[in-house]
């Protein structure tokens, strides 16, 4: 059953609506996107295929040289490989975006440093990744992250963190959380005649109503320790 706000509402607000996604999506056109412009050499390392890129048109609409690694070939990537022995030279690229992938590798602490051997000195990673999260991309999914833990990946890699921001509050986790029954009821055996009602009414309840309120009350939460995540903008130091 396809997403209802794909399908009824305006780009801009369903974009808003995907609790789990947005805040990721504005702090890399806040903090990253600025600093991209021809000559800047962009890695992002672990991007998925072309379908899961949704900042590709943005980012190369700044002029800036993008490429792609993922551990699987498919359309949009440019190498194969894996994000913790990646194909690449020291000091090989200006910017590294790392999105929602520490969670899927065995080792965090030797991705983080080899995403700072490729950076050039001075050069900026901007990593997100889940602190609170249901088990997914199965069996791929091996650790969540709290900002202190990550503020220990980056300090030992080598790299300063520049900014540190959290994928929302205890509101926006509330309504992610209340729209993952979507899947759990998705997942269920039972006869379409029940089904089918429930996934319309979950979807039109914890997809759209449940969260226009959610959201609001989350504006309140200004230092949240019950978040999805954590977005981070580390920078490698100039004289290394």
């Amino acid at each position: 059953m396809s997403s209802l706000g794909r399908v009824f509402l305006p780009r801009y607000l369903h974009e808003r609506l995907q609790v789990d996604r947005y805040p990721i999506l504005r702090f890399i056109r806040a903090e990253a996107i600025p600093l991209m412009k021809a000559g800047v050499k962009v890695l992002d390392a672990g991007s998925g295929r072309l379908p899961e890129q949704t900042l590709r048109g943005e980012i190369l609409a700044t002029g800036a040289e993008l490429h792609t690694l993922d551990f699987c070939a498919g359309e949009g990537v440019d190498f194969v490989g894996d994000v913790s022995a990646m194909p690449f030279g020291a000091d090989s690229y200006d910017i590294v975006l790392s999105t929602q992938v520490l969670e899927h590798v065995k080792d965090p602490a030797g991705v983080c440093a080899e995403m700072a051997r490729v950076l050039k000195p001075g050069g900026h990673l901007f990593l997100t990744t889940p602190q609170s999260s249901p088990i997914h991309n199965e069996p791929w999914n091996f650790f969540n992250f709290t900002h202190y833990g990550l503020e220990l990946l980056f300090q030992n890699a080598g790299l300063s963190v520049v900014k540190k921001d959290p994928q929302g509050g205890h509101f926006a986790l509330l309504a992610f959380m209340l729209h993952w029954t979507v899947r759990v009821i998705e997942r269920k055996k039972m006869s379409p005649l029940l089904k089918v009602p429930l996934m319309l009414a979950s979807k039109f309840m914890f997809g759209f109503v449940t969260k226009i309120i959610l959201l609001w009350l989350d504006s309140w939460d200004k230092e949240p320790t019950n978040t999805l995540g954590w977005n981070f903008h580390g920078q490698k130091p100039k004289g290394v």
